[in-house]
């Protein structure tokens, strides 16, 4: 069976700490690990293989965090599908199904949820796996604990039971609903958290996919077929690109709405293996440990970076205050506050009641439509990590920035160059390689390099601990896109 994992979300309800070059499933939220890592080590003793189907923005914090992995717990055999623009859940699940042989067993899940019961868990992918050997398209059905808003819902058929302990046919697939429906959907016993997870063949979904949304089908065949294929040249994960111009033909659309809702194949799974999307603030405050007055704190000295029970060293003191979650890596002091959500994120401050967290999503909606400094705030943290390591803007005004950049040892950038700004290097670590023009050559600590506006340059590090770098520029325009590339080896030139 093939784990096929879809990871290509923004995590809006989780911003700031969620950006688009920072999703939520790559943060450390409930450990030193993160939501993506426990996703894969989840169905190793499932799964012989795995495709990644995410971001081509987001790829590489996948990648190492499988670097991560201790070699002999790693997957077997894994690859990228990496999307330039995202189409939704349906072409991602047939772009990676169109990687398989039509007989094999696919298992989608998503790469921000959160299982506390392995072992449940493990028997219902068995009974799902067993419905889909035999054509079927099966579904988790999770076992409400409460008449929650921000899940959809799927209804089971009691009265056309499947082969296996609690499988069921499927009745209706339900849209996030009110909370006089959830409370309806709750007292009625048939309705189940639609968990988003999936047991099927991948002839057979792509089977289903053709008969239901065929536009959709013909355009993902087609880009499959015009991808451009590579390897990460760290890891060696083969990496299987579509085209800008054909991931933008594909219609987008849910695997709900394309597939689940218009097949007569359709089964569930009831399932009680404590499940959690970790979709909102509020979310992740029910999973977070909590000190003994409900306060819950990811700090500057918080347990290693994870929740905990907020403590003396945690970096947050508080006075008759109760029920909050604060997520800062600076120190946090509360006082008489109770059920806030406090969220610091070094360029943003988030405060919220707990309870509203998902209305979030309408301060990024707001942000997205604003200028570009309010946009840039949806896009990326202070710190942005990159397939060669990462940058950390310091400080920036009109016609300035100052960024701390760390290369990877035998990482480099791509050789590039700008067009309405000029650049002043200064090396704080390690023995860079740096080329300008027809120059190559090693720097050492506290040398400076200036690259004139439109000179060809290059940052690499040959060493084996990071290069640290300096970097001012100069100009009337600093934006992130004012970089043409010449060559790169990860594909982007």
């Amino acid at each position: 069976m093939t784990n096929i994992i879809l990871c290509g979300g923004a995590g809006t309800r989780l911003w700031p700490l969620s950006r688009t070059l920072m999703p939520k499933q790559f943060a450390k939220l409930l450990g030193d690990t993160s939501l993506f890592y426990r996703s894969v080590e989840r169905n190793l003793s499932l799964c012989d293989d795995y495709i990644i189907v995410t971001n081509a923005d987001q790829w590489f914090l996948a990648a190492a965090d499988l670097a991560a992995m201790p070699l002999a717990e790693r997957p077997r055999k894994l690859s990228f599908v990496l999307e330039p623009v995202g189409r939704n859940t349906a072409p991602a699940i047939a772009l990676a199904c169109l990687e398989l042989d039509p007989q094999e067993l696919v298992l989608v899940s998503a790469s921000d949820h959160h299982i506390k019961d392995p072992a449940s868990y493990r028997e219902r992918v068995g009974a799902a796996a067993a419905l889909a050997r035999e054509g079927y398209l099966v579904s988790f059905g999770i076992e409400p604990g409460y008449p929650e808003t921000g899940y959809g819902y799927l209804q089971a058929d009691a009265a056309r039971p499947l082969p296996g302990r609690a499988c069921y046919a499927v009745k209706a697939f339900k849209e996030k609903p009110d909370a006089a429906s959830a409370e309806r959907y709750l007292a009625s016993g048939d309705y189940l958290w639609n968990s988003g997870m999936f047991v099927f063949s991948a002839g057979a979904y792509l089977a289903e996919l053709k008969a239901a949304a065929p536009d959709m089908y013909t355009t993902c065949l087609s880009a499959h077929a015009r991808a451009k294929r590579s390897a990460d040249p760290k890891s060696g994960y083969p990496l299987v690109s579509p085209l800008l111009e054909d991931m933008k033909a594909i219609p987008a659309n849910s695997v709900d709405y394309a597939v689940m809702e218009k097949s007569s194949k359709v089964a569930a799974v009831r399932s009680d293996f404590d499940w959690r999307d970790v979709g909102s603030y509020d979310a992740l405050y029910e999973l977070a440990d909590k000190d003994a007055n409900g306060n819950a704190v990811k700090g500057n000295a918080a347990a290693a970076g994870a929740l905990s029970g907020a403590g003396a060293a945690s970096g947050f003191s508080a006075i008759d205050s109760h029920g909050n979650l604060v997520l800062s890596e600076r120190a946090v002091a509360a006082v008489s506050v109770d059920n806030l959500i406090i969220i610091d994120s070094g360029d943003a401050l988030l405060v919220a009641k707990r309870g509203s967290s998902q209305g979030v999503k309408a301060i990024v909606d707001g942000l997205r439509a604003g200028g570009e400094a309010e946009r840039a705030l949806t896009h990326a943290h202070l710190t942005v990590h990159r397939p060669w390591g990462s940058y950390t803007i310091l400080d920036e005004g009109p016609g300035f920035k100052v960024k701390r950049i760390s290369v990877s040892p035998g990482s480099r950038l791509s050789l590039q160059k700008h067009a309405r700004r000029a650049e002043r290097w200064v090396v704080t670590g390690g023995v860079p390689i740096i080329t300008i023009d027809a120059e190559r050559r090693a720097y050492a600590l506290g040398e400076i390099a200036q690259i004139p506006l439109g000179a060809v340059h290059r940052l690499e590090n040959e060493g084996s601990v990071d290069a640290l770098i300096i970097e001012t520029q100069i100009g009337d325009y600093l934006g992130e896109d004012d970089i043409v590339r010449l060559e790169d080896v990860y594909g982007r030139a």
